[in-house]
């Protein structure tokens, strides 16, 4: 009987974990509809103001802001959009 013959198996590391998520496309996609949601809720902002009264900055723009971030995090990591409706 002949004794087994194993190959060896070679495994390269793949990099520390947040390299892999900086670079993944997901990442990158789920990046730019926040920022791109984050610009439209200042926008929003900017739209909804007085002419008269121009405030560049305030805790309404803070809000809207983070609210266009939330939309644009929501849309690239909800299930539907991951495929799982």
């Amino acid at each position: 009987m002949e004794p087994f013959k194993f190959k060896k198996l070679e495994i390269e590391q793949e990099g520390n974990w947040l390299k892999r998520l900086l670079t993944s496309p997901h990442f990158k996609k789920t990046v730019l509809y926040a920022v791109i949601g984050a610009f439209i809720g200042y926008v929003l902002f900017i739209i909804e103001q007085d002419a008269v009264k121009l405030i560049f900055w305030s805790d309404t723009a803070m809000q809207n802001v983070l609210m266009g971030l939330a939309f644009g995090v929501f849309i690239t990591n909800s299930p539907c959009a991951r495929g799982k409706c």
